[in-house]
């Protein structure tokens, strides 16, 4: 998932859907049905660094990104199971960790939060793997 040139925001969003397959990556609500809000959410927070950028985003309902918060792509995958019952596209998120921590070693920079990415592609990707054998 290269992003190459950065796309203007509406751009960006429609990316985003299609890598997501029109899906909200949280919680799996088809966003393309009339009442869906889909969104731009930043896998690492913004509050915690994270650039905005596609390498950085993924298309979520207006919902889920409310609920989230600043809460770390594990930890409201967790959430998620628990007090919702729904199963997040973790290995999606994984990917676009990953697609940012390339981005980081090609392009130099964010390096304050460089281990908070590797971290949590780490833990997503475990937690893909234990949704794949559940």
């Amino acid at each position: 998932m290269s992003a190459g040139r950065q796309l203007a925001p509406a751009a960006r969003l429609d990316q985003l859907l299609e890598w997501g397959e029109g899906k909200c990556v949280w919680c799996g609500f088809d966003l393309s049905k009339p009442n869906a809000r889909p969104t731009r959410d930043h896998v690492v927070p913004k509050i915690k660094g994270g650039p905005t950028r596609l390498e950085n985003e993924v298309a979520s309902c207006g919902s889920c990104n409310q609920l989230r918060g600043h809460r770390s792509p594990s930890q409201f995958i967790e959430d998620s199971r628990r007090e919702r019952g729904v199963e997040s596209n973790a290995a999606h998120i994984a990917d676009q960790l990953d697609s940012l921590d390339a981005a980081i070693k090609s392009e130099g920079g964010m390096r304050k939060i460089r281990d908070y990415v590797v971290r949590e592609a780490r833990r997503v990707r475990e937690l893909a793997e234990d949704a794949g054998r559940g």
